[in-house]
């Protein structure tokens, strides 16, 4: 199966965040896309669901990156992949909003 690979500039165009915040979510080891010959960042699916996730976390749930690599190490741990946490996370946000 051929998995298709999407730039950098078209990863932040469909999430509506800045090419340098997907840079700052690499250094950070939050993703870690593919890597082209020419070492341009190559971008599968999973990683475009990894970076919604991030970005539901920190923009709509105003968590930080350290609280983010914590849901990351839990999902690894209870065996649920990116799609998985999201949908758990979308349909239990109001157990995560403190007033």
């Amino acid at each position: 199966m051929v998995e298709n690979y999407y730039l950098i500039g078209e990863v932040s165009k469909v999430l509506g965040i800045h090419e340098q915040t997907i840079r700052m979510y690499e250094r950070k080891k939050l993703i870690k896309p593919h890597r082209s010959k020419k070492n341009t960042r190559l971008f599968t699916t999973t990683d475009i669901l990894r970076l919604n996730l991030v970005t539901t976390l920190t923009q709509e749930l105003g968590m930080n990156l350290s609280g983010v690599k914590l849901v990351f190490a839990l999902g690894k741990k209870l065996d649920m992949d990116e799609e998985e946490l999201l949908d758990f996370i979308v349909h239990n946000e109001n157990d995560f909003i403190t007033s």
